[in-house]
């Protein structure tokens, strides 16, 4: 996994080709200690400001190339102490559960175009209507999981209703996300075309745990980790006390069956309990 204890700033001053002042800057992380991941940034800073100065176009990483920029929460170990899955708090305040080889699946419906969302309104108030397009899109997604399972004996998904679609965990056997055979498995599921990326990038499978804060009426986080001072831990303090008193009333997903062997793995089983606990997935709640 992709996941870093240790996050640095560095910068690097200089001239332009012009002699006017210029500095860049950039994060760069470590599992070894903060004077490494310091040393690593301020590395990384002067190669920009070399390639700057030398009228070279400047490396820009693309998503999920590097590790995600967030702050660990927790960490689950299985019986011998290794560590199995890290709980972050990701770029708009939500905490996700990165799984190391337990696969998530993350399916989501196709969104209404505006003239459809029209229609859908008017059948709807002329009674013309007897169940929402989510239950449809939910119908046909299940039936691909199942027809899935079908084609596979042994296997086991146990299946989630988020806000946005249908959540998969898969617990019979474990995965490695970075191989060809899992991104194609999560490609023939139905899996959103970026997470699917994001697991190959990241090298763990990621769920959300608490709700997205715009679905529970606040707004997203906007101070990065780490806090780089006091002022910005104060509004960061502000904020997540006003996130946690809305997202009480929510759930992230709502437990609907599960499909296949019934089988499941020791860490696969150790991931579903902390999963289904935080996610509040067996409460009747709204989603979010």
């Amino acid at each position: 996994m992709k996941i870093r204890k240790f996050w640095s700033k560095g910068t690097a001053e200089g001239a332009s080709p012009h002699g006017k002042p210029v500095a860049f800057s950039c994060w760069r992380s470590s599992d070894t200690s903060e004077t490494d991941a310091h040393e690593s940034t301020l590395a990384a800073a002067r190669r920009i400001l070399d390639a700057f100065q030398a009228g070279r176009k400047p490396d820009r990483y693309a998503y999920g190339c590097v590790p995600l920029r967030e702050e660990v929460m927790n960490t689950v170990c299985d019986a011998e102490g290794n560590v199995i899955a890290v709980v972050t708090r990701n770029l708009y305040g939500s905490l996700v559960l990165n799984a190391e080889r337990v696969m998530f699946v993350d399916i989501d419906f196709p969104s209404m175009s505006a003239g459809e969302a029209t229609r859908h309104f008017f059948a709807r108030l002329f009674g013309r209507v007897k169940r929402p397009p989510e239950s449809e899109h939910e119908e046909k997604a299940r039936a691909g999981v199942e027809q899935f399972v079908t084609a596979n004996p042994g296997w086991n998904i146990r299946l989630y209703r988020t806000g946005a679609g249908l959540r998969g965990i898969v617990t019979h056997d474990l995965f490695d996300p970075k191989s060809g055979t899992t991104l194609d498995i999560l490609r023939r599921l139905g899996s959103d075309p970026l997470y699917i990326r994001l697991c190959k990038a990241q090298e763990c499978f990621r769920a959300r745990l608490t709700p997205k804060p715009w679905r529970c009426g606040h707004r997203a986080n906007t101070v990065r980790y780490p806090v780089e001072n006091a002022e910005a831990a104060d509004e960061f303090e502000r904020w997540q006390a006003h996130y946690e008193a809305r997202h009480r009333r929510y759930a992230t997903c709502r437990f609907v069956g599960e499909i296949g062997s019934g089988q499941a793995h020791l860490e696969a089983q150790r991931v579903v309990e902390l999963h289904d606990f935080v996610t509040r997935c067996s409460e009747s709640l709204a989603l979010a």
